[in-house]
């Protein structure tokens, strides 16, 4: 059976769509509540989320905006096969995935050929995840959405994988095989071929060419990826490098030190130049 996200709720219909449906239930509610009472409801509503706003922005509150966040600026540390931390950072390499999905249907997610490929996505990752300890799969971004459009906006996630070899085995899955073989049936025949919009994106880096960094941001991305460790049959998470010295720059978190301090000079002159100082 194929299940609504509801979380995608508030992005199946415009801005002025959703006021519309606001002051339909306003009326409504004018016609049947009793004289003096019809406002009620919205009042309640509206002092609810002004009185949580107060709290959380004075410091009453817990500001919910925080959780899970890692304070600080910091990048990750992909560990070696046994879990150890390694030497130098960036010496692994790392396969991206990128899938996105768009209903171009005004029934938007509703639409049945929208619905049944989200549902092969969600079988794919469901299937990745169940032989993790040996396929590759490092784990996903959770589903988001570009705000290119008022509605309908196009669902993406982006998956990494230990290798790109590791990453083309996952084609060769017989549910991959089975929802390509359906995506390419349901986008060539038909009436409706072009209901359902479909984004596919690969890029492989080496050793020593991706880094990361974050400042005060709750797991994302590779903070969130998972290695299997052999020994225990336990998944890890990367280290995390809090140490400024060694985080610094990009070159740096490449693990290529000659470079970095190259572009530190570069950086160096051209803050000179501009008759700013130092960092």
């Amino acid at each position: 059976m194929v299940y609504y996200n509801f979380n995608l709720i508030k992005d199946e219909l415009s801005l002025p769509a959703w006021l519309a449906i606001g002051a339909a239930a306003q009326l409504l509610v004018s016609f049947t509540a009793p004289a003096g009472y019809a406002f009620v409801p919205a009042g309640v509503v509206i002092s609810v989320l002004t009185l949580n706003f107060a709290a959380q922005l004075l410091g009453l509150t817990k500001n919910i905006y925080l959780k899970n966040t890692i304070p600080g600026r910091h990048t990750v540390i992909f560990p070696n096969d046994d879990g150890t931390r390694p030497e130098k950072l960036g010496d692994k390499p790392i396969a991206m995935f990128l899938v996105g999905i768009r209903s171009n249907s005004p029934l938007g997610r509703l639409s049945p050929t929208y619905q049944r490929v989200n549902h092969y996505m969600d079988e794919l990752y469901e299937d990745a995840e169940s032989n993790r300890t040996t396929n590759g799969y490092l784990g996903r971004t959770a589903d988001f959405l570009p705000m290119d459009f008022s509605q309908n906006n196009t669902m993406i996630t982006i998956s990494y994988w230990k290798t790109i070899e590791d990453l083309e085995a996952f084609a060769r899955r017989p549910i991959h095989i089975k929802a390509f073989r359906y995506l390419v049936k349901a986008q060539t025949t038909g009436s409706k071929k072009d209901e359902t919009g479909v984004l596919h994106e690969v890029l492989y880096c080496p050793p020593g060419h991706w880094e990361a960094v974050y400042s005060n941001m709750a797991p994302w991305g590779m903070e969130r990826l998972k290695w299997p460790m052999p020994k225990n049959k336990a998944l890890q998470g990367p280290f995390i490098e809090h140490d400024m010295s060694i985080i610094n720059g990009m070159w740096g978190r490449m693990g290529n030190k000659l470079k970095q301090t190259e572009a530190d000079e570069k950086a160096a002159a051209a803050a000179a130049a501009a008759g700013m100082g130092p960092m």
